[in-house]
């Protein structure tokens, strides 16, 4: 039985929305969280993928006000 958590390079750069080549550099990086099997071929566990996604956020203008003003606060 195949396990359908795990995804080839290909399958997880079209999950991604990216380049085969830009996935193969993040790879490479180490910005991607991912598997290889004896030193050959990579593998995506989709779950992980998935919180990667969520981890790269971007703060609105408002939560980077926020936060902004609270530094400020404190270093008065």
């Amino acid at each position: 039985m195949e396990d359908k958590t795990m995804i080839t390079t290909a399958e997880a750069a079209k999950f991604l929305g990216f380049k085969l080549s830009y996935l193969y550099k993040m790879m490479h990086e180490r910005k991607v969280p991912f598997y290889k099997s004896n030193g050959k071929r990579c593998y995506f566990d989709r779950a992980e993928l998935t919180e990667w996604r969520k981890f790269v956020r971007v703060t609105t203008a408002e939560e980077a006000e926020q936060t902004a003003l609270y530094h400020v606060a404190l270093n008065k």
